[in-house]
Parts: structure tokens; C-alpha cells; sequence
């Protein structure tokens, strides 16, 4: 894939009758809302699209999107390195009315005007293929986090030796019985 910039747009009369492919990058801070979900917003995203008319004259994108991002580990909330990648797949719509009626495995893109904006496309694609939890896989996440709470662990023995916010009511309970 080529590493020069991806268009910020393509005008969608001309772009399928071409039966264009488009390759090239993203970087992760012109998304905007995809950057909120990560712990760095350095990098890009590698997007291959092509764009064409299947049988029935339906306008498709079909492609693929990789990127190498870095979101926090849900356990110890230090960053972690991740790989998204995603086939593409979408059916270009006009409005949401004929969506009912596409094939299953095309999902709808509603793009009312002819000006498709690629930077949208990609970062809703890679808001979808994000997993729902990241964590890091090693035993060592567990270990900092112990860590890294230590103050806040409670010593049982310490917890013993203390005396127990509710020993005074049981003594009132059983002096109670004895009365």
C-alpha cells in the first residue's frame, strides 16, 4: 500500500464510473473521534478502497484498513499496542430507505451528496472493529497493578488487631440478654 496521504474526499459520479482504487494513509489525529478512545493519537491508518457497480448497478466500497494504535489496558490503565484491520465491505446510499433492501453481507453507507468523505468512512470502520476490553496478555499486568495499589491493600492482620466498629454493639446486645 502506498504511504502518501488518502483524498478527503472523491466525487461518487465520477469515482465508480472510473472503477477507481485508492490507496494510502490516514493519521490518527485528523480523527476525531476515534482519537478519544486512544492513548496516543501517533500513527495512521493503511486504507486500500475500491470503488465500483455490482450486477444490479448498486454502488459498492470494498476494501481493507490496518492500524498499529495504542489504547489503555483495562486492568492497569498503562497504554497498550493493538492492531485493527477490517475488510470493507459497504453498499453507498443516498438515504437509509433502501437499506432494508440490500444484500446481507453489504453493510449501508448514507452519503446524500456526491462528496464521499474517506477520513469519515475510515474512522467509523475502525470505531467498529475496535474490541469492546483490551488488556495485556502477560502476568505482568496483574503485578502492576498490585503494585501499583499497594497502599490501598488491606493487611488482615492489621484488621484483626484493630478493634471492630461493631464490638461495641455486640457488647450492648449481650448485656442487653443478661438483663
Amino acid at each position: 500500500m502506498s504511504d502518501s496521504p488518502l483524498p478527503e474526499y472523491v466525487d461518487t459520479r465520477k469515482i465508480f464510473q472510473q472503477h477507481a482504487v485508492i490507496t494510502g494513509t490516514v493519521a490518527l489525529a485528523r480523527l476525531d473521534r476515534f482519537r478519544g478512545l486512544l492513548a496516543s493519537d501517533a500513527g495512521s491508518v493503511r486504507v486500500e478502497l475500491e470503488f465500483f457497480d455490482d450486477e444490479s448497478g448498486q454502488h459498492i466500497i470494498s476494501g481493507k484498513l490496518r492500524a498499529e494504535v495504542e489504547v489503555l489496558c483495562q486492568r492497569c490503565l498503562e497504554p497498550i499496542g493493538i492492531v485493527l484491520h477490517d475488510d470493507i465491505k459497504l453498499a453507498l446510499l443516498k438515504d437509509e430507505s433502501k437499506s432494508a433492501m440490500l444484500n446481507p453481507e453489504l453493510d449501508p453507507w448514507i452519503c446524500a451528496d456526491t462528496k464521499l468523505e474517506l477520513a469519515t468512512m475510515v474512522e467509523e470502520q475502525l470505531m467498529l472493529c475496535m474490541p469492546i476490553v483490551s488488556f495485556h496478555e502477560s502476568a505482568d499486568c496483574n503485578s502492576a497493578l498490585s503494585q501499583s495499589n499497594s497502599g490501598m491493600l488491606v493487611d488482615d492482620d492489621n484488621v484483626a488487631a484493630s478493634e471492630n466498629p461493631f464490638a461495641v454493639l455486640k457488647s450492648l446486645q449481650t448485656k442487653d440478654r443478661t438483663n
